[in-house]
């Protein structure tokens, strides 16, 4: 009996041992096979951001107290993208604390690299949220730091009325609608300033056309007072060529027949320049100035000449 009684206690402890082993196979068998749940990386929702223009992690999808506050969140942040994407481009990040990479150490930093890494096209707007804490970071270059800030301060009480995703659409909106704002001042800003300068250079030019005007006309009145002088002097030697005697009056008559050549010459001159337009003074001043001098150097002759023949009748015995 004793022998028996061993032989059975080695056969169960034989028997016992394999079966604590087969479980320990069967179990590693089991674990190794089952999927192991994989965190997200920074490729991963780099290329998210880029590919479809958001990205949920899956550690804040798999969150049931997430999940439960917003069974539509997926769908919400999709349509809100779309919905921006034909006004302004903007991309959004949805994520916990253990997605952000210790490399980064905060949702700030890893928003900047992301954010920097982003390209072709650059978006305008890219949002980030840490859904675990409540953190929000925002990045534009169409929006300074300040006015970025001012969004999210703004924005911050809607994730607790109304819900992550909620609050996540408020902020991009925000952002699109003041970089459109901005956008429309600095369009106005910049028609103003247009406008402004046309006027500025309308001013300048329609001071020089006045004042080439007034002053080509004061010039002209000069000439226009010689003009009528001598014409006066052309009627009065016209009468008093009359009594030059014979023997005189050949010589006169050439005199006279001269200067009143040279006046009407001038006369013809003078009524050209009387027409001349500022811009076009504006454009060839020096060439008509020129010109005006001429005539009145005509004039002047002409006047000298009938000087001549009015010292020739002043010198008569008895006149």
């Amino acid at each position: 009996m004793v022998t028996s009684r061993k032989s059975l206690s080695n056969a169960f402890s034989k028997y016992g041992i394999s079966a604590l082993l087969l479980a320990i196979v069967t179990l590693l068998v089991v674990t190794l096979a089952a999927p192991v749940a994989k965190a997200d990386n920074a490729n991963d929702m780099a290329k998210g951001l880029a590919n479809q223009h958001y990205y949920i992690t899956q550690a804040v999808q798999d969150n049931s107290g997430i999940k439960q506050k917003n069974p539509n969140l997926d769908q919400q942040i999709k349509d809100t993208v779309n919905k921006l994407k034909g006004k302004h481009d903007t991309r959004i990040g949805i994520l916990s604390n253990s997605d952000i990479p210790q490399t980064y150490s905060s949702l700030e930093n890893y928003g900047n690299f992301l954010y920097g890494y982003l390209s072709n096209p650059k978006p305008e707007v890219l949002v980030m949220v840490n859904a675990q804490n409540g953190n929000v970071s925002l990045f534009s270059n169409k929006l300074s730091a300040s006015e970025r800030q001012t969004i999210i301060n703004d924005s911050l009480s809607s994730f607790t009325t109304q819900g992550l995703a909620a609050g996540t659409t408020m902020i991009a909106q925000k952002a699109a609608d003041k970089i459109s704002s901005n956008e429309t001042s600095g369009t106005l800003i910049t028609v103003a300033i247009v406008v402004i300068i046309v006027l500025v250079i309308a001013g300048a030019i329609a001071y020089m056309i006045i004042s080439t005007r007034n002053n080509w006309k004061r010039k002209v009145a000069g000439v226009e007072q010689l003009a009528n002088a001598v014409s006066d002097q052309v009627v009065k030697v016209s009468d008093d060529i009359n009594f030059l005697p014979d023997a005189s009056r050949q010589q006169a008559d050439a005199e006279f027949g001269a200067a009143t050549q040279n006046f009407s010459d001038a006369n013809a001159s003078l009524r050209e320049l009387q027409k001349v337009s500022p811009v076009t003074l504006l454009l060839k001043g020096a060439d008509y100035q020129r010109k005006l001098d001429l005539t009145g150097a005509q004039f002047e002759q002409a006047r000298q000449s009938l000087s001549r023949v009015e010292q020739q009748v002043r010198s008569l015995p008895g006149y």
